[in-house]
C-alpha cells in the first residue's frame, strides 16, 4: 500500500508520511501504543480502508459511554410513570385525561421536535445539540419534580420530551459520524440495550417509588444521569471539518419547514392520542385536528421538496423500495414495542391481581434478554456483514411473541408470562439495531444524519400511536364484552379502567369479579391479535428489503479531533 491514498469526499485528513509501514516507527508504549494504533485505524476508515480491523480509540468511549449513559435515562423517564399514575392522580388531584397526559405529553413533544434538532445539529455541531438537549430534559425535570398540580406537571413533562427527543436522535447521529458502518452494528447494540434496560427499569422503579416513598423520585431519579452528562459532554472533540460561521448558517436553517412540520404533526398526534380516550373517535375534536394536521404536514413536506436548499427533512431518504420497507418497519417495532411496556404492567396489575412494583419485575424479563439480545445481533452483523436475516428473524420472534400473549388469561400460571416475556424480548434485541443498521446502510451518503433522524422519528411516531391504537382497542372490546354480559355502567368502567382495575383487588371472589376479569381479558387479546396482526405482515415484507453492503467509506463531516505524540488525526 502506498502513501498515496483516497482522501475523504469532505476534507482532506492529515496523513502520516511514507508508507504504512513506517506505523512501527511511531514512539509509543502501553496504552499510549494502543491510542496511536486507534487513531491511526480511525483514519484509515475515513479513507474506506480496513473497517473490519477498526478499534474505537479513548475519545470513542467516552462519546459512546455517554451516550448509553443519557440513552437509559431519557428511555426510564419514557416509562417510569406507568405504575405510578394513580398515585400521581390522588396526589395532585388529576382527572383520568390528565393522568393520561402525563404519559402521552412526553412521547409528543419527544416525537416532534426530534428530526429538527437532528437536522440542525449539521450547523450547530454535535456537542452544542447534544448541550441544548441535555438542557431541557434537565429544565423539565426540575419543572416536573417541584410541581403542584397537573398543569405544572404536564408542562414539565412537555419540555422533558424536547430534550429527550434530542438526546434520543442524537445519540445514533454520532454513533454516524465516529464508527464506521461495518463496526457500527455492535455499537449500536450496546445503545439499544442501554435504551431497553431504562425502558424496562422504568415501570420497575415507577412501582417502588409509588409504594414506598413521595412519587417525587420519579424525577429525582434523573438528576444523577444528567450530571454525568454535564460533566462529560463538554470533552466531546467532535468537530465540523469544515469551519462554518454561526451568522451565516443560521440562514441556512429550515425554519419555515421545521414550524410548518412541528404545528402540523403536533396537531395530527393531539388528534390520534386523545382520539377514543379524551373524545370519541367521531367527535369533530378527535377528526379535525387530524384532517387539519395531516393537511398541514403534507404542506410541509410539498415545501420541503421544492423550497429550501437545505430541507430538514429529506425526502430522498425514501429513494428505494428497502428504505421505504425498513422505514415502515422502524414504525411497526416502535408500536408494538411501546404497546407490550404500557399493556403488559397493566394487564398484570389488573388481570394477574399484581402490585405495580412485582408487575415491574416481570416485565424486566424483557430486558434480561433484550439486553444480551441486541448485543448479540450487532455482534453477528458486524462479523457477517449482514443485516437482512436479523431483521427478518426479529419479526418472525415478535410475531411468536404477540401470538403467545393471547395464550395467555387469568389462569395461566406466572411462570408462563415469564416466557412470553422472554420470547418478546428476543425479537425486540434483534430489530433495535438491525433497522437502525439499514437505514443507515441503505441511505445514500449525503443522508445519512437525515435518514438516522427519520428512523429516530419513525420509531417515536410508533411510540406515540402504539398506546394510542392499543388503548382504542381495548376500550372498545373492554366495552363490548361487559355490554354482552349486561354490565351496569359499562361504559363508566370502560372508561376508567386503569382506575376500576384497583377497585376489582378489593372484590371478594364471586362470579361477578370472574366475569369482570374475563372482560378485562377480551380487551387485552384484541390488543395483542392487533400486534400479532403487525408483526406478522412485518415479517412478510421485510425479505423484500435488500442487501446493502456494510463495508462504506466514513463520510461525516462531523470528527473526532484530537492530537497525540504531536500528531493531530481528524477522524
Amino acid at each position: 500500500m502506498t502513501s498515496d491514498r483516497t482522501q475523504s469526499l469532505d476534507q482532506p485528513v492529515h496523513t502520516f508520511a511514507g508508507p504504512m509501514s513506517q506505523e512501527k516507527r511511531i514512539p509509543a508504549s502501553g496504552n499510549e501504543k494502543q491510542d496511536v494504533h486507534s487513531s491511526i485505524n480511525s483514519q484509515l476508515v475515513s479513507d474506506g480502508e480496513d473497517e473490519e480491523n477498526w478499534k474505537p480509540g479513548k475519545q470513542e468511549l467516552i462519546i459512546m459511554g455517554t451516550m448509553a449513559v443519557l440513552s437509559i435515562v431519557v428511555s426510564l423517564d419514557a416509562t417510569i410513570l406507568v405504575p405510578a399514575l394513580p398515585t400521581l392522580a390522588r396526589d395532585l388531584n388529576g382527572t383520568a385525561i390528565e393522568t393520561f397526559w402525563t404519559g402521552t405529553s412526553y412521547l409528543l413533544s419527544n416525537a416532534v421536535f426530534l428530526p429538527f434538532i437532528g437536522a440542525t445539529s449539521e450547523i450547530s455541531g454535535r456537542r452544542a445539540a447534544v448541550i441544548f438537549s441535555l438542557v431541557m430534559f434537565t429544565l423539565g425535570t426540575i419543572v416536573c419534580c417541584t410541581a403542584n398540580d397537573m398543569r405544572q406537571l404536564l408542562s414539565g413533562r412537555t419540555i422533558q420530551g424536547i430534550g429527550g427527543g434530542g438526546i434520543f436522535v442524537m445519540a445514533s447521529i454520532v454513533i454516524t459520524d465516529i464508527i464506521p458502518l461495518r463496526q457500527r452494528p455492535q455499537f449500536q447494540g450496546i445503545i439499544a440495550a442501554a435504551w431497553g434496560l431504562g425502558a424496562v427499569l422504568g415501570p420497575l422503579c415507577g412501582g417502588l417509588f409509588a409504594e414506598h416513598t413521595t412519587w417525587r423520585w420519579l424525577f429525582y431519579i434523573n438528576f444523577p444521569f444528567c450530571a454525568i452528562g454535564f460533566v462529560c459532554v463538554p470533552f466531546f472533540q467532535l468537530k465540523l471539518v469544515k469551519e462554518r460561521s454561526w451568522s451565516k448558517d443560521l440562514g441556512r436553517v429550515d425554519w419555515v419547514g421545521g414550524i410548518l412540520f412541528i404545528a402540523g404533526m403536533t396537531t395530527f398526534l393531539l388528534g390520534i392520542t386523545w382520539g377514543g380516550v379524551q373524545y370519541s373517535w367521531s367527535s369533530f375534536q378527535t377528526w379535525l385536528p387530524i384532517l387539519l394536521g395531516g393537511l398541514v404536514v403534507i404542506l410541509s413536506l410539498v415545501y420541503e421538496a421544492s423550497v429550501p436548499s437545505e430541507p430538514f427533512i429529506r425526502l430522498s431518504v425514501f429513494h428505494n423500495i428497502s428504505a421505504a420497507i425498513t422505514f415502515f418497519l422502524t414504525l411497526v417495532q416502535g408500536l408494538i414495542m411501546y404497546a407490550e411496556l404500557y399493556y403488559l404492567p397493566f394487564y398484570l396489575t389488573s388481570v394477574k391481581q399484581q402490585t405495580p412494583s412485582i408487575a415491574g419485575i416481570f416485565i424486566m424479563a424483557v430486558n434480561i434478554i433484550l439486553f444480551p439480545a441486541s448485543i448479540a445481533a450487532g455482534v453477528a452483523m458486524t462479523r457477517y456483514g449482514s443485516f437482512v436475516w436479523v431483521i427478518r428473524a426479529g419479526f418472525m420472534v415478535m410475531a411468536l411473541g404477540s401470538g403467545l400473549l393471547i395464550y395467555l388469561d387469568e389462569h395461566k400460571s406466572i411462570v408462563s408470562h415469564l416466557f412470553v416475556f422472554l420470547v418478546s424480548g428476543i425479537g425486540l434485541g434483534f430489530l433495535l439495531p438491525s433497522l437502525e443498521t439499514a437505514s443507515q446502510a441503505i441511505a445514500q451518503s449525503r443522508n445519512i444524519t437525515h435518514a438516522t433522524a427519520m428512523y429516530i422519528f419513525m420509531r417515536s411516531f410508533g411510540l406515540c400511536v402504539g398506546v394510542a391504537t392499543g388503548g382504542t382497542v381495548f376500550s372498545n372490546v373492554f366495552l363490548n364484552t361487559l355490554q354482552d354480559h349486561g354490565v351496569q355502567q359499562a361504559k363508566m368502567i370502560a372508561a376508567n379502567s386503569e382506575a376500576f382495575a384497583e377497585t376489582l383487588k378489593d372484590m371478594p371472589a364471586s362470579p361477578e369479579k370472574s366475569m369482570l376479569l374475563s372482560s378485562y381479558v377480551s380487551g387485552f387479546h384484541g390488543v395483542f391479535y392487533l400486534l400479532l396482526a403487525l408483526a406478522a405482515f412485518s415479517a412478510i415484507i421485510a425479505f423484500f428489503v435488500k442487501h446493502h453492503d456494510l463495508n462504506q467509506k466514513l463520510q461525516s463531516g462531523h470528527r473526532v479531533q484530537r492530537e497525540e505524540k504531536g500528531v493531530e488525526t481528524r477522524v
